[in-house]
């Protein structure tokens, strides 16, 4: 019969869960990835156990996927604030980076610690525990039995023709809603990216475009991530500017920043519009 779904996708799940515990202990360490690994590990897991349908027990699984949700959100400040704080030191002047690190700082080291506190609760211990026994004893549906390459590209179909509907939203969007939009473009490339991984661990053909469809779907996200990411680091410079203002400080740095930003911003999205 050959590999079954129910192989890769239980595969594809352990060498998450794996990736996730060794991301965690580099958080705990204070390595520079460490969240942004656990953050990766966890939207895989969430991707495996939904975009696949019907190929585990929802109701075994229960409300796993949210409690992954909710580490997420604990990682994902201090995360943000790295981001934030790399971009303005790539681009910023001596004055904005000052004002910045002066801000944040503080900011930015009560969000590692709350997320190295959380990783010790009784609560992330339940996760953890049950995030083993997940992979230890898949609750596997029938479908699993099937070949891989009849039944998962069914979820990569699901998660692209999903993007398709957020894409065309994002068209159709107000001037003043179009951020949101293609950040929901964003987080379904995301998705679909994640869906095609699993795939792409089978052979042949079907295995290689999964593949490409992966590297394309990786494409549009780290654009519209970019994208993102200007959006938040506008957002944050506004307070920095009004401070430096009233402290007597020329406000034009700040200006300057927001706006090659988005001078980037622009020109990344015409090349991902304008990429075949």
């Amino acid at each position: 019969m050959g590999t079954t779904a129910g192989t890769l996708l239980v595969t594809h799940l352990r060498a998450q869960v794996a990736a996730l515990a060794a991301a965690e202990s580099d958080v705990v360490a204070g390595g520079p990835e460490g969240v942004h690994d656990a953050r990766v590990a966890i939207r895989r897991v969430r991707a495996a156990l939904s975009e696949m349908p019907r190929l585990v027990d929802d109701d075994e699984v229960g409300d796993l996927p949210e409690r992954l949700r909710g580490l997420g959100r604990v990682l994902g400040e201090p995360r943000d604030l790295e981001v934030l704080l790399a971009r303005i030191d790539a681009a910023g002047d001596d004055a904005v980076r000052r004002r910045a690190h002066a801000t944040l700082d503080a900011r930015l080291d009560r969000a590692r610690a709350d997320a190295v506190a959380h990783l010790g609760t009784p609560e992330h211990a339940r996760l953890r525990a049950d995030l083993r026994a997940l992979v230890a004893h898949p609750p596997l549906t029938r479908r699993t039995r099937r070949r891989w390459d009849a039944e998962l590209p069914r979820g990569t179909r699901r998660a692209a023709r999903r993007v398709d509907r957020r894409v065309r939203d994002a068209a159709r969007a107000d001037v003043g809603d179009l951020d949101d939009a293609l950040h929901r473009v964003r987080r379904a490339a995301r998705r679909a990216r994640y869906a095609a991984e699993i795939v792409a661990r089978g052979s042949g053909e079907v295995a290689r475009e999964a593949v490409a469809s992966a590297r394309r779907f990786e494409h549009v996200q780290e654009v519209l991530g970019r994208q993102h990411d200007g959006v938040v680091l506008r957002q944050a410079l506004a307070p920095l500017r009004a401070a430096a203002a009233e402290a007597g400080e020329d406000p034009a740095p700040y200006d300057d920043l927001a706006q090659t930003d988005l001078d980037r911003a622009t020109l990344s999205l015409a090349a991902l519009v304008l990429s075949p």
